[in-house]
């Protein structure tokens, strides 16, 4: 099997890359009939604005494009997708990720060389010499299901992490972030015009995925897929839900029933396939040794999906104040530190990594904690955690992510923490979408089910190691 992404080298001024089959070549040119560069990806081509064209064969720019800021916000913003683009027509060439890094790219900034994984631009032997193993025990084999290396690290000395909202220099080869930009950034976001925001966004992508491909939705109890659901109203008739089943029906397959019944979708529950030894050991090449997670032992399900493309409720946490939703009240009394940031996300305070991560907070450290916490779960965990799988899963399986649209997020990160709340958001957005979609309780059955589910969970070891991180993590919540 070939492994989902891209493979790019340099040797001089000259910059090659390889894009593995899944994904499409398409030049980025303007009006004039300039080359501003070339897009690599699957791009949506109904969910744009005036000024942008994604055509067959070309995405079309009609718009006054000064530097590179004027591109990052008339355009990047603009494209939807999974992609990384290649900028070289306005100077100095760059690598701009998709604002959620649905492609992801990790690089060798001595060789001049990068790739999706390190496994997919690194020789074996290489590969070999350049393992981390102690990096690897400690923030990934220790963990059980779930562990990950945050951050820009990597399993692999020297080869470092391209983030969300970051772009690589392809002169220098440093990676620099460009949003969000502090001259632009205010955290007073009104809810009705955040919801208005993500709904107009939400439905957009929806609505544009239909028209272009056969489309599967992921549907469960939770938020991030109930605002799916609202979002497909249009088309609900369109597409099909589907819902994995590992064995025994749970809140899941159960509540996913319901909300199908409820609403008249198309939804199917797919029985679960295990990967034997062998396959979870390719698992583990392609994200480059990265992570360890469930997928890494269910997998190969996504080979018996019959989709062009499945949508996932990826980087809608951020709308639910995920990393403080204990303490909207206080969260912004004070700064962050690494060490707070990292207990948040439930990693071990690895050195490597609490040194990484100090680097990254300096850099954004203007922003308010809950900002932070935002830009923390998007880059250092989803960026990271979820993204390093997309050379296997999304080889197995296309998709694409309708929260991870950069007007969204950035809607997500203005409202005031106390406003926006764990919920309030969300039901503003499903209440101008589909409000019946919300008639079915999220993540509950309401009755003894819920207390036992929950008990069930703390009592597992890395459910309760991660809690107890979670909570100590006010302890280190930096000066107020």
């Amino acid at each position: 099997m070939e492994p989902f992404g891209v493979v790019l080298s340099q040797q001089g001024s000259h910059c090659e890359v390889r894009p593995s089959h899944h994904i499409d070549t398409v030049p980025l040119v303007t009006k004039s009939g300039t080359t501003l560069g070339v897009v690599y990806g699957v791009v949506l081509a109904g969910h744009s604005v005036d000024g942008i064209a994604v055509e067959r064969d070309r995405v079309l720019v009609d718009r006054d494009l000064r530097d590179f800021r004027s591109f990052e916000v008339e355009v990047l913003d603009h494209i939807h997708g999974t992609y990384v683009v290649v900028l070289h027509g306005m100077g100095a060439p760059r690598l701009y990720l998709d604002s959620g890094g649905g492609i992801p790219i990790v690089f060798c900034a001595e060789s001049r060389r990068a790739g999706s994984s390190a496994a997919m631009f690194l020789p074996e032997g290489e590969y070999q010499e350049r393992f981390l193993p102690e990096r690897y025990r400690v923030m990934v084999e220790n963990e059980g299901t779930g562990g990950w290396i945050s951050g820009t690290l990597t399993a692999h000395r020297g080869v470092e992490r391209l983030l969300p909202n970051h772009y690589l220099d392809l002169s220098s080869w440093e990676a620099h972030r460009f949003w969000p930009r502090e001259d632009e950034f205010r955290l007073e976001m009104s809810l009705d015009e955040a919801s208005e925001i993500t709904a107009t966004a939400m439905t957009g992508f929806v609505e544009a995925a239909v028209r272009q491909f056969r489309v599967g939705v992921t549907l469960t109890a939770g938020y991030d897929s109930r605002l799916l659901v609202a979002a497909s109203r249009a088309v609900s008739d369109e597409l099909e839900f589907f819902t994995l089943a590992p064995g025994a029906p749970g809140i899941d397959q159960i509540l996913s029933r319901e909300i199908a019944a409820r609403l008249s979708l198309r939804h199917e529950l797919v029985p679960t396939r295990e990967a034997t030894d062998d396959q979870a050991k390719e698992w583990d090449r392609y994200v480059g040794h990265a992570v360890r997670e469930t997928n890494r032992r269910l997998h190969p399900t996504l080979s018996g999906l019959d989709y062009d493309v499945m949508l996932t409720g990826m980087y809608g946490e951020t709308g639910r104040s995920r990393l403080y939703r204990q303490d909207t009240a206080t969260i912004n009394d004070g700064g962050a530190t690494p060490e707070f940031v990292i207990s948040r996300l439930t990693l071990p305070l690895e050195p490597d990594l609490v040194a990484n991560v100090d680097r990254w907070v300096q850099a954004i450290s203007w922003l308010p904690r809950s900002a932070v916490l935002d830009l923390a779960f998007n880059e250092l965990r989803f960026g990271s955690w979820a993204m390093a799988q997309s050379p296997i899963q999304k080889a197995l399986q296309m998709e694409l992510m309708p929260f991870a649209q950069r007007s969204i997020q950035n809607a997500f990160m203005s409202v005031p923490p106390q406003t926006k709340g764990t919920s309030a958001l969300f039901d503003a957005c499903a209440h101008r979408m589909w409000p019946q979609s919300m008639e079915i309780p999220i993540n509950r059955f309401g009755d003894h089910r819920d207390w036992l589910a929950k008990a069930t969970k703390l009592f597992r070891r890395e459910s309760l190691v991660r809690f107890l991180r979670d909570r100590l993590a006010a302890w280190r919540r930096g000066p107020r």
